[in-house]
């Protein structure tokens, strides 16, 4: 099922979908003329086009490979071959979508393939407007789980030429096609031998021992009908090929004195898409009616070349060879053409930010609106220069396919922007030797890796790279030694790097960074932010829930604000000093202005509020406060009494007293008011009086509700009160309280309790226990020095498995419980599947380090690599518990293991280890994460989501300190500009 698709406008077009889409019962043909006509369907189909149509044939016919790949040279006609199979396909319980990828076909980059495959699937519900990121969600779900036996039709996709795009991604992880539904047949066309084609399979993520190959093999000039040979004739084996045909073209415009159609076709040759003569003619700075009187002169000497439609609309060279080619013999120009587009596009950029109203008329703006940022892109403006894409007044999209256009765009730029902190992240090589993530395998071998495993860094050095290439050798993925020799290798190396640069070796033996790794990593991260709060505010507008609506709604808005300010406080919790007072206090300002206003999820609201209310004083905190109460009220499940308590802190005493009055009165109240009364007392950061407010609330319950209620409140008290709690506790866990009243939670009272007992006390609660009771208990008892009785009440009351493991651990860590540890060791080697001990070290870390050791701990949580999960977990929990030294090595290890993982559920887990990580992790980690980690990018999410500014915060802090803090925090008044503008009615239409 697709998920709901908001509209911005019920009046916006859709983009013309350049696909076949046959659904069933009957085939829907929806190629363009034109489309069909650069697949060379003019009449010839030659020997070997009819073998290869033959051998496609019986492939769809057959039972076997649920792929093919059709190969061969440029030109030989497999877009014809696969053209007319689709065309012959009769009309049976089906679904058939056919796309072209490049410039002529108008899909030059991956994302408008996807999208015009994602428009053939699901024609009237355009999620063409999605992100790259949203796309692929949808595509790959679809192509993974389709299966005609659950009632839906079978599935043809048929992607021709996607090797002329100009972008397709290399990572296999990042294709739509890696899995196939037991009903989805994928056929694919590249040009270029068997070897090019297993590449572009792989790059696809097909499953090359799975696949249909299928060649065309080229033709001959006799084999061509003469009518034909002429406009074919480049593309024969023997024949003259592009380059000849290209240079014969241009040797007879120049001598018919044609030079302003030798410029048009340079012009066409460069374009992302096909350029109506219109366009053209702006970009050239001539009348358009002059040029089409020169193209109906030189008719018969452009036709082998390019192709048009009606009175040369859409102009575009016939083949990507041929247009190749073209710019290849017209290189001397190619720095004015690209001037031509790039002062184009400024001046519509230009135009955009001026306008108050609707765009000025502009005869290429048509063409312009959709490439501008593209050409501005590849002509090498620096990044600093393209963030006005970012720019609302440019951003703002005029209809559903702009929307889309804007998305894309987007998506190229971030791609552009994070480079340096991807590439940065990437696995290593120095001085050609492969350099791997600690711990993650053996490196694979390599004849030449002996020595420079021992000298590459003095190669690197005495080179003359610079030092910001040098600090791979800093890293702990390089420079963790595999043996003693190894660690002296490794030492003298960073020694000498250290005292080539003049700087002192701080400590010897530790894993070293030099300094300034993370503040030049950090100088891309605000910008990145930037295009990020663009991608999700057009997020934001797509997901408009009133179709009739240009505007993204109260709450969709809130929502941005709320998460605006939680990720400016996030940032000013990781600063010092003035910096972080400085992004405090535009939190403030924002929660002051709005913050009562916002009307979303209650919990969420509640939640910012307070946080902003710990960074206040005086009467902002006591109104945010207050505003955090209020949000409460409107939860449908009752008010959030745990955020009174929280509240209650910034009020006046008065005030204070009376909330949290009511807020105990309200826990008495409820059907359970032990466990309504442990949330209260489960609050972060009770003071003093609200713990004896709870404790005289817990005393006067019955004895059920009162233990629950007094479980979490125990530890806090003051010596007298707890003396009387831990006493209650004891006797209602002795009387067996709670069999007619309020269930007792045994686990939690007695992981209460266990710790102020003695052994007699121990003794009496097992002499009828309750369940819940055995692993407090055995640990207890353990610490007493009772090791015999403690294992004895472990494996009768815990059972086995790792209901006992996780007991045993944490009883052998204790300063008395070390008899146990060879129990332990034991009980946790023998758990399966592995990743269950990877589980338990993650839950127990600091335990499993003193009873197993960092080494054996470290071995159990690679093992869980079968749960990326639980790997992940577990050497995060680790790289937390360990002593110092080894927490860059784990913090290495924890990154790889989240790379494997292949999804982002680790992202939370894995940033515990952020202050430890080297800066080209961090630098990877916030790249590839910001807001393209969440499952639905919003302009809220990307600030405060699921790898949001909020989560990633210590990536930045690791990355740069309190000036990449204060740079991103500045970076966040892009999210202001998208909410006035989002606000206000001034828009470009």
């Amino acid at each position: 099922m697709l998920r709901a698709r908001g509209a911005l406008d019920s009046n916006w077009a859709m983009i013309p979908a350049d696909v076949w889409r046959c659904s069933q019962p009957e085939a829907q043909g929806l190629l363009s003329d034109a489309e069909r006509e650069t697949a060379m369907e003019d009449g010839f189909f030659g020997p070997g086009q009819s073998a290869a149509f033959d051998a496609i044939r019986a492939w769809h016919g057959g039972g076997g490979a649920g792929a093919c790949v059709v190969y061969g040279p440029a030109g030989a006609g497999k877009g014809a071959v696969i053209d007319r199979f689709f065309a012959s396909l009769d009309g049976s319980f089906a679904q058939r979508v056919l796309v072209r990828g490049g410039r002529a076909a108008g899909a030059p980059f991956e994302q408008e393939v996807l999208a015009r495959l994602a428009d053939g699937l699901w024609p009237d519900d355009a999620p063409h407007a999605e992100d790259r990121q949203g796309l692929c969600e949808l595509l790959a779900n679809e192509i993974a789980n389709r299966d005609a036996e659950d009632g839906e039709p079978a599935l043809l996709l048929g992607i021709v030429g996607p090797d002329a795009c100009a972008d397709w991604p290399e990572e296999r992880e990042r294709s739509v096609l890696g899995e196939l539904g037991p009903s989805v047949r994928v056929l694919v066309s590249v040009s270029g031998p068997r070897e090019a084609a297993e590449r572009w399979a792989e790059r696809l993520a097909v499953d090359v021992s799975t696949i249909a190959w299928v060649p065309v093999s080229g033709f001959r000039l006799d084999e061509i009908d003469a009518p034909l040979r002429d406009r074919l004739a480049w593309a024969a084996i023997d024949g003259p090929g592009p380059a000849a045909i290209v240079e014969a073209t241009m040797g007879a415009l120049r001598e018919r004195g044609a030079a302003r159609l030798e410029a048009l076709l340079s012009i066409v040759a460069r374009a992302f898409a096909p350029l109506d003569l219109g366009d053209a003619a702006a970009l050239l700075d001539e009348k358009e009616a002059e040029l089409a009187a020169a193209l109906d002169a030189r008719r018969a000497a452009l036709d082998p070349v390019i192709a048009w439609e009606e009175r040369w609309s859409a102009l575009r060279f016939r083949h990507e060879a041929l247009r190749a080619a073209w710019v290849a013999a017209s290189e001397d120009g190619a720095a004015r053409c690209e001037r031509r587009f790039v002062e184009a596009a400024r001046a519509l950029l230009g135009a955009r930010a001026r306008a108050s109203g609707r765009l000025p008329e502009d005869r290429a703006a048509g063409y312009l609106r959709r490439y501008a940022g593209d050409h501005l892109r590849t002509s090498g403006a620096p990044p600093a220069d393209l963030l006005a894409l970012c720019d609302p007044r440019w951003a703002w999209p005029s209809s559903l396919g702009d929307l889309a256009a804007r998305r894309a765009e987007l998506r190229r730029l971030r791609r552009l922007v994070a480079t340096p902190l991807e590439a940065a992240g990437a696995p290593l090589e120095a001085a050609g030797a492969p350099l791997e993530a600690a711990g993650a395998g053996r490196l694979p071998e390599d004849r030449a890796a002996g020595y420079l495993r021992r000298y590459a860094g003095d190669h690197l050095r005495t080179s003359g790279a610079p030092p910001a290439d040098l600090l791979a050798l800093c890293d702990p993925r390089w420079a963790w030694p595999s043996s003693l020799g190894d660690l002296a290798a490794r030492r003298a190396e960073l020694r000498r790097l250290l005292e080539a640069a003049g700087a002192p070796l701080e400590a010897a033996g530790a894993p070293l960074e030099a300094a300034g790794a993370g503040e030049a990593l950090a100088e891309p991260v605000p910008r990145l932010v930037r295009v990020a709060l663009a991608q999700g505010a057009l997020g934001t507008l797509h997901r408009a829930g009133d179709p009739r609506d240009t505007r993204p709604g109260d709450v969709a808005r809130g929502d941005a604000e709320r998460a605006l300010a939680a990720a400016l406080l996030a940032l000013s919790a990781r600063a010092s000093g003035r910096p972080g007072e400085e992004i405090a206090a535009r939190a403030r300002e924002l929660v002051r202005r709005r913050g009562a206003a916002w009307r979303g999820d209650p919990w969420n609201d509640a939640q910012a509020l307070l946080a902003a209310a710990r960074a206040s004083s005086g009467d902002d905190a006591a109104s945010f406060a207050r505003w955090a109460v209020s949000a409460t009220l409107r939860d449908e499940q009752g008010p959030g009494l745990p955020v009174w308590l929280a509240a209650a802190r910034f009020l006046p005493p008065s005030e204070a007293e009376a909330l949290v009055a009511e807020a105990v009165e309200r826990a008495r109240s409820d059907a359970r008011p032990g466990n309504a009364l442990a949330q209260l007392a489960a609050a972060p950061a009770l003071d003093a009086g609200q713990t004896r407010s709870l404790f005289r609330a817990a005393m006067d319950l019955p004895p059920g509700s009162r233990v629950n209620a007094l479980a979490p409140l125990v530890r806090a008290l003051p010596e007298e009160e707890r003396s009387r709690g831990v006493s209650a506790l004891f006797d209602a866990l002795l009387d067996g309280a709670g069999a007619d009243g309020e269930p007792i939670d045994t686990a939690s009272c007695t992981e209460a309790l266990a710790p102020f007992l003695g052994l007699p006390e121990v003794s009496r609660l097992l002499d009828d226990p309750m369940t819940g009771m055995g692993a407090p208990l055995a640990v207890r008892l353990a610490e007493l020095g009772e090791t015999a009785r403690a294992l004895d009440v472990i494996e009768q009351l815990c059972g086995a498995g790792v209901h006992g493991a996780g007991p045993l651990l944490r009883a052998a860590a204790t300063r008395a419980g070390r008899p146990l540890v060879h129990a332990a060791r034991e009980a946790v080697a023998s758990l399966q599947p592995a990743w269950a001990a990877a589980a338990l070290v993650a839950d127990h870390a600091a335990p499993a380090i003193d009873a197993l050791g960092l080494d054996a701990s470290v071995e159990i949580a690679e093992r869980g690599g079968s749960s990326g999960q639980a790997r992940i977990a577990a050497l995060a929990a680790l790289c937390c518990a360990a002593p110092a030294p080894s927490r860059p090595a784990l913090a290495a290890r924890a990154v790889a293991a989240y790379r494997q993982s292949g999804d982002t559920d680790g992202l939370e887990t894995v940033i515990r280890c952020a202050a430890w990580m080297s800066p080209h992790d961090a630098a990877w980690l916030f790249a590839r994460s910001l807001s393209d980690a969440a499952g639905s990018v919003t302009l809220a999410s990307t600030l405060s989501g699921w790898g949001g500014v909020e989560m990633l915060a210590p990536l930045v802090a690791r990355l740069g300190g309190d000036g990449a803090l204060a740079a991103v925090a500045d970076a966040l008044h892009g999210a202001d500009a998208w909410l006035a503008w989002m606000e206000s009615g001034d828009r470009n239409d």
